[in-house]
């Protein structure tokens, strides 16, 4: 891997550490009903992640304001695993925790 390539991988995991910072501070909101995930992220990429089960939709107990919320940080942390992903192929992802 060239030096741009090892520095998109470490942008990306200071992204996911300063927003779990920012949620363990109280600085951000970590429930998310699902139509602002869907605003926020895409519906597509949403229900994409879902079924990889990247993030888990938590049922919220009232159907009539929402039927489910997610966690922010899981949110977050999917979108940075998608940038990840076009960054490094999956096949050499597998690769290299193969080795671990």
């Amino acid at each position: 891997m060239d030096d741009r390539t090892i520095e998109k991988i470490f942008a990306i995991g200071y992204q996911v550490g300063i927003i779990n910072l920012a949620r363990e501070l109280g600085l951000i909101d970590e429930h998310v009903t699902e139509q602002q995930a869907y605003k926020m992220y895409g519906k597509s990429r949403v229900q994409k992640w879902r079924h990889k089960r990247w993030i888990v939709g938590y049922p919220t107990g009232n159907s009539q304001r929402a039927k489910f919320y997610y966690r922010r940080s899981e949110l977050e942390t999917a979108s940075r695993m998608l940038d990840l992903q076009n960054i490094i192929p999956p096949a050499r992802i597998k690769q290299i925790l193969e080795q671990i």
